[in-house]
């Protein structure tokens, strides 16, 4: 028993003095110089924490510009502990291109995407940004936020040294940026737009300005604007080839396109138009069918660098619209022509060479034929690049009808209703009739029973026909003369 009880002494007095030594400061601590060893980070309760992990924009590109469908534009970042003094550092990080941006000052405003506030009282700190919509693609950035402060100092007694609420502990966290373009059919097809309403649906007018701030690591890194293109068959596609980290006409020994069909003989081509410092422009035609692979390859003094993309025929849509109109009466035309970067669109209702009404970038209007369009027939026609896409189609403006007494019907003794029928408009309201009688009849129209237009053209009027005199018969002749002075073939009536 004693035997074992000096093992358990012994034992526990190597752990003493094992703690004892571990508590002793170091050499190399002994050497540094009071502020440094004053600055020593502690591993203390001190914690930052963001509400969100990801801040997400979605982003619509279309004909009209670039629109942000949703987006996430603050985080907010809480720090806790007995802290003071806290400064926030966020460090914005490009993964692709291996660039960082500091931010260390709030009111830095020389960065237009990036900024932050702090805000004492709340123990945070407010992170905001606006999508750097230069490149037009995907694109994911990672946020690193970095928080030092000083220890409270609550000893009232003046007993501690003043060291250990002198010395800088520090707190780090991350969340991530992202920017996602979504696809225009889609957004339109799911009313993604509408969803979000007038007040959420913003236009970006920033210009495509290189991004101020990040500092290149001395790589380069060659990208394309767009890595799909969809282009009609034959057509002309455009895309651009950008340099990050250094230029073309410098840093690039040699490079070269290449169109690569799916199919031998489809017909797809692709060349270098033009050559700038910081971009190669490539254009082409689209194949007939199918789709083609374009390879962009360089070559500079470090590396060989090969980018691709894809050109994807569309196939060639009909327009939907009507094909006989009437004057006065507003329609709506939808050449039915996919969203296509870059191409110049143009759908337009001629009247022979006169242009009535165009539409810019394949974009649904409106047309509104004149009366003195009646009889004649004009030509709906869409271009790309004023190359006619599919075909030409017709269309007639038809004149309106004179009015029409659709049925007389007996209701009682001594009491008949009345229904017409107008068409069109006048002077831009509705055409409608009135009743011109001969007998012994009084007529009264039922306004409040006057149904709805079946057709937005014909407009329905019901009138109360009863006997002027009741000792007579009732009997008397009828007919209808609408706003424009046409009238109805005349109708009879005898009890």
């Amino acid at each position: 028993m004693k035997l074992k009880y000096r093992k358990s002494i012994e034992i526990y007095f190597v752990l003493y003095l094992a703690a004892l030594i571990f508590l002793l400061p170091s050499p190399e601590d002994d050497n540094k110089k009071p502020d440094e060893r004053n600055s020593k980070v502690f591993q203390i309760p001190f914690t930052i924490q963001p509400e969100k992990t990801t801040l997400n924009c979605r982003l619509l590109l279309d004909s009209s510009g670039i629109k942000i469908v949703s987006m996430d534009s603050v985080n907010t970042v809480i720090y806790f502990g007995e802290v003071e003094n806290v400064d926030f550092e966020f460090t914005i990080e490009d993964p692709l291109l291996r660039q960082k941006l500091l931010l260390k000052d709030e009111e830095d405003t020389t960065n237009p995407y990036f900024r932050f506030v702090e805000n004492k009282k709340s123990q945070s700190a407010l992170f905001f940004w606006t999508p750097p919509i230069y490149e037009r693609a995907n694109k994911t950035y990672n946020v690193i936020v970095t928080a030092s402060a000083s220890l409270k100092d609550d000893n009232k007694d003046g007993a501690n040294d003043g060291n250990i609420s002198n010395r800088t502990i520090k707190a780090q966290t991350k969340f991530s940026l992202n920017m996602i373009y979504v696809n225009a059919d889609l957004a339109v097809n799911n009313n993604l737009l509408l969803q979000n309403g007038s007040d959420s649906l913003r236009r970006l007018n920033i210009q495509n300005q290189p991004f101020i701030g990040f500092q290149p690591t001395g790589e380069i890194d060659i990208k394309s604007e767009q890595s799909l293109i969809r282009a009609v068959a034959f057509h002309k596609w455009t895309n651009f080839i950008n340099i990050y980290g250094g230029t073309f006409t410098k840093d690039i020994n040699k490079y070269n396109v290449q169109a690569i069909n799916e199919r031998g003989d489809n017909g797809g081509t692709a060349a270098i138009v033009k050559e700038e410092p910081n971009r190669i422009i490539l254009s082409g035609t689209a194949p007939s069918y199918g789709k083609m692979k374009v390879q962009f390859s360089s070559i500079s003094r470090f590396k060989r660098d090969t980018v691709d993309f894809l050109v994807v025929t569309l196939p060639i849509n009909e327009p939907k619209f009507d094909r006989t109109m009437y004057p006065e009466k507003i329609y709506t035309i939808d050449p039915q022509i996919p969203l296509m970067y870059g191409q110049d669109i143009k759908t337009m209702i001629r009247d022979g060479n006169n242009i009535r009404v165009q539409s810019e970038q394949g974009n649904k209007f409106q047309f509104t034929p004149d009366i003195s369009d009646a009889g004649k027939t004009f030509t709906l026609e869409s271009y790309i690049d004023d190359n006619l896409y599919g075909q030409k189609y017709q269309i007639r403006i038809l004149n309106y009808p004179g009015p029409l007494i659709k049925d007389i019907q007996y209701i009682r003794n001594g009491e008949v209703k009345i229904i017409t029928h107008s068409f069109g408009f006048h002077n831009r309201k509705e055409n409608i009739s009135e009743l011109e009688v001969e007998g012994n009849v009084i007529v009264r129209e039922l306004r409040g029973t006057i149904p709805e237009s079946p057709d937005n053209i014909t407009f329905v009027q019901i009138f109360r026909c009863t006997p002027r005199n009741q000792s007579q018969p009732f009997a008397f002749k009828v007919y209808a003369l609408d706003s424009r002075g046409k009238k109805s073939a005349q109708r009879s009536y005898e009890e």
